[in-house]
């Protein structure tokens, strides 16, 4: 594949401010999903981590998940990068992404 194939099957297009909005949008559900989801403590995260399948919050679309399954992912594979020191536990994002794919699992079988 030489760089014009690799180029067309990526249509790239002008940045538009609409793109902004809406990236902005997914990212606030992204957080509000995972706030609902994972809860405010240790405590919320093991309960819904042992569960047979995660307690869904109502409101929120399977793209939502996968949106938030994405962006945990992203995370894990930052704080998985030895050349970085992190302040945040690794384990706890672990466990936050098993719990979103859980949460797909258990909504595709629906």
């Amino acid at each position: 594949m030489d760089e014009r194939e690799f180029d067309a099957l990526l249509p790239l297009r002008p940045y538009a401010s609409g793109d902004f909005a809406q990236a902005e949008a997914r990212s606030r559900r992204s957080t509000a999903l995972g706030m609902t989801l994972w809860g405010r403590t240790a405590a919320d995260l093991e309960r819904q981590l042992l569960a047979p399948h995660p307690e869904i919050p109502s409101g929120f679309d399977l793209a939502d998940f996968y949106d938030l399954l994405h962006y945990t992912q992203l995370i894990v594979k930052a704080l998985n990068d030895p050349g970085r020191k992190s302040l945040f536990p690794f384990a706890d994002w672990e466990a936050r992404c098993e719990i979103v794919r859980r949460a797909i699992d258990y909504l595709e079988r629906r």
